[in-house]
């Protein structure tokens, strides 16, 4: 039980650390400014859309099984 608990949490550590110590790259033509509205506008559709596709299936569903039934 413990390996189950601990390894999972030094391989993230281990792979965080890695990250941390990769040199910063200048942003690019191809870079995405996270300090604008346009990251926050996009970060919010895609939340919401993630939370539509989670409940769209049951609120499409229930009227159906509630016909056949």
């Amino acid at each position: 039980m413990l390996l189950g608990r601990f390894v999972p949490i030094l391989a993230v550590l281990a792979l965080a650390g890695s990250l941390a110590k990769q040199r910063r790259v200048a942003a690019g033509a191809g870079t995405l400014p996270t300090s604008g509205p346009l990251f926050g506008v996009l970060v919010g559709g895609t939340i919401i859309l993630v939370a539509a596709l989670t409940f769209f299936p049951a609120l499409a569903l229930g009227p159906l099984v509630e016909a056949l039934s």
